[in-house]
């Protein structure tokens, strides 16, 4: 066999293996599909199986008025979920995106099911610029029994790019619903994410799946220290971090979204290549910096 003919062959090879690989892809809080960007469409062109989940009470078209959301509720259906594809997948592995990404470490502290966790922007506190200081007071009103009010979302709606904000904002106005989320976050959202950010921060060390953070130097709503609080606490052996410096929180659709599209499906190949070779670990960590500062 030449060369060009084993270039080819590894080719479909590489092909049939991402063919039973699937991704969960996990939007924030009271968001939607559209904060994912473009990753799901590459990781399709790379042959995974992409299943973008719609989840009772968290995703914004499923959220009842009146309706108190119970976090492990939102764990079992993507950890249902996993099991579920396993049965026709030999691996899977979790995109999350905000507190999608904090529902995908929960889920993986749970879970020896999954392969890998891609973990974008990736919330354990609400602690970036833009928070508000009377954040941590909404607690009072919640625990007194006011418990349907709204957080609302406003400028910089969690991006850089002045173009992309603006259509955003115009966006939110029209529908209630844009590529940041939704305009608005029940109090009853908000209480059940804490109570799901208090459980990951405590879990961390359950962490086992190879694990890759994107996060912003500038997010405006979780801090740098969420993403190094997660590097230096979970058990995985393969953990890479990559750092941008032109984005806010929603990375998806910022200045940077190609490098964050390009990481994120890189990172999920190279796991299932060295999964299917049964490459050991340490050839992935040789061939992968665990620090990638941009």
């Amino acid at each position: 066999m030449d060369q060009t003919a084993r270039a080819e062959h590894q080719l479909e090879r590489q092909q049939e293996r991402h063919k039973d690989h699937a991704v969960i892809m996990l939007h924030g809080l009271c968001g939607s599909s559209l904060e994912l960007g473009t990753i799901p469409k590459a990781l399709k062109r790379a042959n995974c199986t992409v299943v973008e989940m719609q989840i009772p009470h968290y995703s914004a078209a499923l959220v009842e008025r009146g309706v108190t959301p119970n976090w492990m509720d939102w764990c079992a259906q993507v950890e249902s979920k996993v099991v579920k594809l396993k049965e026709e997948h030999k691996t899977v592995s979790l995109c999350g995106l905000s507190m999608g990404a904090t529902l995908a470490l929960a889920v993986a502290s749970m879970s020896r099911e999954v392969l890998c966790v891609v973990l974008l922007s990736p919330v354990l506190r609400y602690d970036g610029w833009s928070v508000p200081w009377y954040h941590k007071l909404m607690a009072i009103p919640y625990g007194l029994g006011y418990r349907n009010w709204t957080y609302k979302e406003s400028d910089p709606y969690g991006i850089k790019n002045f173009e992309m904000r603006r259509r955003v904002a115009a966006a939110l106005m029209k529908d209630g619903v844009a590529a940041v989320g939704a305009a608005a976050i029940p109090a009853r959202q908000l209480r059940a994410a804490q109570h799901l950010m208090r459980y990951v921060r405590q879990s961390l060390p359950l962490v086992r799946s190879s694990t890759l953070v994107v996060h912003s130097i500038d997010d405006e709503t979780a801090a740098p220290q969420n993403a190094e609080m997660i590097l230096q606490n979970i058990r995985s052996e393969v953990r890479k971090a990559v750092w941008l410096g032109d984005c806010y929180h929603i990375i998806t659709v910022d200045n940077e979204r190609e490098l964050v599209t390009n990481e994120t499906v890189q990172f999920i190949k190279r796991n299932i290549d060295a999964h299917s070779s049964d490459l050991s670990l340490k050839y992935l960590l040789h061939n992968a910096p665990l620090r990638d500062r941009r």
